[in-house]
């Protein structure tokens, strides 16, 4: 998509201070997680605000997978804590991951390919309907008064990604970069409180990777939404986020602000193998 056209979709968005409160919406304590004799997070520590961008950055195998598993309850962790929004996050199961206001893509697209994009989308809100297998089973009116604003609400979520043209295509004839907004916009309709990032820079080309900055920025103020990204892109990390945690190995080796985090000599060591910047 040309650039002209892509900000006419993604009105540009300036960073915002972060909305701090007394205690943060996201607070991971001392968190591990080992896979036999192979130690994934070694008691990793820290904390987000409501309404901040934080990125997460490390080298290949620093465990910043491993950490959005156990924030969504795919991994259960060895030891540590995490507190969400109040809530002991370790506590809940599964299946009310989504429903206590967490949102998450995934590094590879986890879409239904012969669904369009508006049935995926939908999907997403399941969560957040009241009515139940019987009801849907005989097909009661409170069935099709939900579905109807299930799709409402879609349909507007589409409007504002700019998918609303594509809302009745499959997802399987879609390009990798639109099939990633759609999964976006699957986890939106949930109205999470946090929105978890799994490398969304991951496939695009530099293009498309300015476009996703802006989309992450106009999320974020559209949707009053908290968001936590993991990416590679380290170029992408420091502009779009107010805070930046870099790990390696599983352990957290820096966290403060991406100017902070860039001038942090063992990050610098991690990603160069010396203290040299030159």
């Amino acid at each position: 998509m040309p650039a002209h056209r892509r900000a006419a979709h993604y009105p540009m968005a300036t960073p915002q201070p972060p909305r701090l409160t007394s205690n943060p919406l996201l607070c991971v304590s001392d968190l591990s997680v080992r896979f036999g004799g192979i130690v994934a997070l070694d008691g990793i520590s820290f904390s987000v605000q409501a309404g901040q961008i934080c990125g997460v950055i490390g080298p290949n195998g620093a465990g910043k997978t491993t950490l959005f598993n156990c924030l969504s309850r795919l991994y259960t962790p060895h030891a540590g804590t995490i507190v969400f929004d109040g809530q002991d996050l370790l506590a809940k199961p599964q299946h009310a991951i989504a429903a206590c206001g967490i949102g998450r893509t995934f590094q590879n697209v986890a879409l239904f390919p012969a669904m369009t994009v508006r049935e995926n989308v939908m999907v997403g809100r399941h969560c957040r309907t009241a009515t139940g297998y019987i009801a849907n089973a005989m097909r009661l009116p409170s069935v099709g008064r939900e579905e109807a604003q299930v799709r409402q609400r879609t349909d507007r979520l589409l409007e504002l990604l700019a998918l609303s043209r594509i809302a009745d295509t499959p997802v399987r004839n879609l390009s990798f970069g639109t099939r990633k907004r759609v999964e976006m916009a699957r986890a939106l309709v949930a109205d999470p409180k946090i929105l978890l990032l799994d490398e969304p820079a991951a496939g695009l080309n530099h293009e498309e990777v300015d476009g996703l900055r802006e989309l992450i920025l106009d999320v974020r103020e559209r949707f009053h939404v908290t968001v936590l990204l993991v990416e590679h892109h380290l170029n992408l990390v420091m502009r779009v986020s107010d805070q930046v945690v870099a790990m390696n190995f599983g352990r957290k080796i820096a966290d403060g602000s991406p100017a902070q985090v860039q001038a942090d000599k063992e990050v610098v060591r991690a990603y160069l193998g010396t203290e040299e910047t030159a």
